[in-house]
């Protein structure tokens, strides 16, 4: 189906109507069928053979809408003759929606034929009538390809004679002119690929087509490069009179044709790719004059040709500007030279200076003057140098000041807080939702910024905490870990059966169901107190349960004791008295 795309779509659609007028009635013109009573007859035979297959029943639909589509054609190109005005452009609408209609059915039914043949059907007559039609299309897409590019010769001739106001105007018509061209052409190498995949011989309009396309691949090529001196000649003059209107509308009129100029080629290499012919110079110049990098770029012909063509363009910057740059680069080493050695020499005298000075420096404090005073003099040193390379100094050092008097007073806590909210967001050692000690809070983190975090506290309370103060502390994450061990120490009476004990205990940690199997509980004798025998019982939990086991363990623990008469002794110890022997028998007289 002729396809239509870009500004092509802003021409009357009365023209493009009139242009495709002759085609429907000539390729119309030939009978769908040869006789009524042979396609009686074998639709009969078919219907017989193949029980009045789906795709045959398609093409009949087809070949009957054709028709009735033919004879509303005839009544609204009848009508058209004799319409003026605005009725006429809604009847030269009308003709060219049934024009494109019918071509799109042709070229449905020539897929159906192909369907047909590729399941074995008996396609023969199908297929006679859409060779011819497609074969009547050909000449038909060629003579309106023509008719457009005379069109476009018409207006470039005109261009030479408008007004410099008028010439964007020019240039939309040129637009639509050059889209209609190319959509053209797009619809003669979709009619190509149609004539192939029917078995026909495209040689014709093969022909016609890589004439063409080479033709105007040049041409518009020679109008890109001859317009992109054209807009740098305009945009000197527009830059010296900014005022004057008629120079503006040049420059923007070429602007305008430089970016037309450009689809047009961009649109005739794609199709010439389609028909196998070379178009890596088009491509280089299209990358060259839009700056665009498309996968193109991948080719080897165009990446070498943009590389040959920077080369050159290297070469000749290099011819004309290389004594000069040379001399600059190598003043610009002299004076850094120049510059390190006058730093050295700053910071000698600056330290011999505070050396004999009285007041009682520390060597760290003049270690900072020496190297403040020598960075100082080297940078202003590379400011000289940068100058003698064309840098502009002013907006440098005024950049340099505001950089130093923000770094210097406005941020000096904030930076330090950010720079540790960066290492924190590296390194990870906390995140939203862990429970965490750090600086002195304990709680879960609620919110995190560069500068501080927010933990939420067991009881609620919400504190905010400074990251410098965080990363230079210690930081515990209680739930960094998915699984925990739960500490936690019994002790029993020193007459109480240890076995028993340790059965008793053991039992309880495998009776409840928080407690994980693996790693395995431990239960150990751990310590003999003074009125105790202690055990340590060490379940691993899932850290969202270490309360519950914890708070359910202890529990338990007393009420099993209690029930296996296990005692939890109280702090215990015993006292002696000694008395002294005379004391004894003085009052063993009394």
């Amino acid at each position: 189906m002729i396809q239509k795309k870009g500004p092509a779509m802003k021409l009357s659609s009365s023209m493009l109507s009139l242009l495709l007028a002759g085609l429907i009635t000539l390729t119309l013109s030939v009978p769908l069928v040869d006789a009524a009573g042979e396609e009686a007859s074998g639709a009969a035979g078919r219907a017989t053979e193949i029980k009045r297959d789906p795709l045959v029943a398609e093409a009949e639909g087809l070949v009957a809408k054709i028709q009735k589509d033919r004879e509303k054609f005839g009544k609204l190109k009848a009508d058209l003759r004799k319409a003026t005005g605005e009725e006429r452009e809604v009847l030269a609408k009308q003709l060219h929606d049934r024009q494109m209609e019918m071509v799109s059915d042709v070229y449905a039914l020539s897929d159906n034929v192909l369907q047909q043949e590729k399941k074995g059907l008996d396609a023969s007559a199908f297929r006679r009538k859409t060779e011819l039609w497609l074969k009547t299309i050909s000449p038909r897409l060629i003579q309106y390809a023509e008719g457009a590019r005379k069109s476009i010769s018409k207006l470039r001739k005109e261009e030479k004679s408008v007004a410099s106001e008028k010439r964007v105007a020019l240039e939309e018509k040129l637009a639509a002119q050059n889209a209609r061209l190319n959509g053209l052409y797009k619809a003669i190498c979709d009619h190509i690929d149609r004539l192939k995949a029917m078995g026909l011989d495209a040689s014709k309009e093969t022909s016609y087509l890589t004439e063409r396309l080479s033709k105007r691949a040049e041409i518009l090529a020679g109008q890109i490069k001859l317009t992109l001196e054209q807009i740098k000649n305009a945009k000197g003059v527009a830059e010296k009179n900014p005022d004057n209107a008629a120079f503006q509308a040049t420059l923007q009129a070429e602007e305008a044709k430089l970016d037309h100029s450009t689809q047009s080629l961009q649109a005739v290499v794609d199709m010439m790719k389609r028909i196998d012919l070379e178009s890596a110079q088009y491509t280089q110049l299209l990358i060259q004059a839009t700056g665009d990098i498309t996968g193109d770029i991948f080719n080897s012909e165009v990446a070498f040709g943009l590389l040959q063509q920077w080369m050159e363009n290297l070469k000749a910057w290099a011819v004309d500007n290389g004594p000069r740059m040379i001399f600059k680069f190598l003043l610009f080493l002299l004076i850094l030279v120049v510059f390190k050695i006058l730093a050295r020499f700053t910071g000698k005298v600056v330290r011999m200076s505070m050396a004999g000075s009285k007041l009682q420096f520390s060597q760290l404090l003049q270690n900072m003057f020496v190297t403040v005073a020598s960075n100082l003099v080297f940078i202003l040193g590379l400011l000289v140098a940068l100058s003698q390379l064309g840098f502009e100094i002013a907006p440098l050092l005024a950049g340099l000041g505001v950089v130093g008097f923000i770094v210097g007073f406005a941020l000096q806590d904030t930076l330090s807080n950010f720079a540790s909210g960066m290492m924190i967001l590296i390194y990870r050692p906390y995140d939203v939702g862990d429970l965490i000690e750090a600086a002195g809070a304990f709680g879960r983190v609620s919110g995190m910024s560069l500068v501080c975090t927010t933990i939420l506290t067991i009881d609620n309370q919400t504190l905010v905490v400074p990251n410098s103060k965080i990363w230079g502390d210690v930081i515990k994450n209680v739930t960094a870990q998915g699984v925990r061990r739960v500490d936690m120490m019994f002790g029993i009476s020193y007459s109480d059966d240890i076995p028993h004990a340790e059965k008793v205990l053991a039992s309880i940690l495998d009776e409840n169901e928080k407690v994980l199997k693996n790693p395995e509980p431990v239960v150990k004798l751990h310590n003999l107190g003074d009125s105790s025998v202690d055990f340590v019982v060490r379940p691993w939990v899932n850290t969202t349960d270490y309360w519950d086991v914890y708070w359910d363990v202890t529990r338990e623990v007393k009420m099993r004791f209690d029930r296996e008469g296990i005692a939890i002794p109280f702090p215990q110890r015993d006292v002696h008295f000694y008395m002294e022997r005379g004391a004894a028998e003085q009052k063993a007289k009394a």
